[in-house]
């Protein structure tokens, strides 16, 4: 997990390409990662170069010559294309945010969940994100196991409620759990306090794989190299009711628990502690 994917390979991307282009255009539709109108945006933005592109905590910030900042986080994965010429190569999914620069060049933006793109001044932005100083991301190292084992100690509540909090855990949302909970072999009901130590070791690890998975996903192409999301990469999320597990062929059900669907393969995550020596 040492080379560059996420964040950083991004933004050495975009450091290489957009580096001191000026705004032209924009297109933005509706989508709840924008803190502004789109007629604030265009005011702010467009006529501006980019000076600076840099990473704060799990924001991608790109600074304009008018010292205004344009945040990005991509909380649960996004495609990002660049293009050359205005030549934007037909896309399977309309994208949430285009820009265009004055060389004909630009990128577009899709935001596979709810992710945020916000206009801010660069004090504003730091205390935004002071709460968030405390979480830990997945793929850090200060993420570690016994970081893990102390947050889930003496917790009794539900697995993924937990989880789904972010309250110690940055980056990890719902797209992420079905499959996260399915590696580990955990029911999204099952209490913390009935996990067992060696549930709790594959959980801590399959968290890790999957959020190290779908970082890699984040990359700047070229609309030549360009995929249409994570959809066929879901190993069990998001499938058809009744669909086979990979795993034993038993068929994968949806079923809700309190405001939030689970995707689970019955067989494969029991609601009670069985031996795990199967797997």
């Amino acid at each position: 997990m040492n080379e560059k994917i996420g964040l950083p390979k991004l933004i050495e991307q975009m450091k290489d390409t957009i580096i001191g282009k000026t705004i032209t255009s924009l297109t933005m539709s509706k989508h709840k990662a924008f803190n502004m109108p789109t007629s604030a945006y265009e005011e702010k933005l467009i006529g501006q170069s980019i000076i600076e592109i840099y990473q704060q905590h799990n924001w991608l910030l790109m600074g304009l010559s008018n010292k205004c900042y344009v945040a990005l986080s991509f909380n649960l994965g996004s495609d990002v294309h660049y293009f050359e010429n205005r030549a934007i190569k037909e896309q399977k999914y309309k994208p949430n945010v285009t820009i265009f620069f004055d060389d004909n060049s630009g990128f577009t933006i899709r935001f596979w969940w709810f992710e945020e793109f916000i206009l801010s001044s660069k004090v504003d932005f730091i205390e935004r994100i002071e709460a968030q100083e405390e979480r830990q991301h997945p793929l850090e190292s200060s993420f570690s196991l016994e970081y893990f084992k102390g947050i889930l100690q003496g917790k009794k509540t539900q697995i993924k409620p937990f989880l789904l909090s972010q309250k110690k855990i940055n980056n990890l949302s719902g797209m992420y759990l079905h499959d996260i909970l399915f590696n580990a072999g955990i029911h999204p009901v099952r209490k913390i306090s009935d996990l067992t130590e060696m549930e709790i070791e594959k959980l801590y690890n399959s968290i890790r794989e999957r959020v190290y998975f779908y970082q890699r996903k984040i990359d700047f192409f070229t609309p030549e190299n360009a995929f249409d999301g994570a959809g066929e990469d879901f190993i069990i999320a998001y499938k058809d009711n009744e669909e086979p597990c990979p795993k034993c062929n038993s068929p994968i059900k949806r079923f809700k628990a309190g405001a939030n669907l689970s995707y689970i393969c019955e067989n494969c995550q029991p609601q009670e502690t069985k031996l795990l020596n199967k797997n």
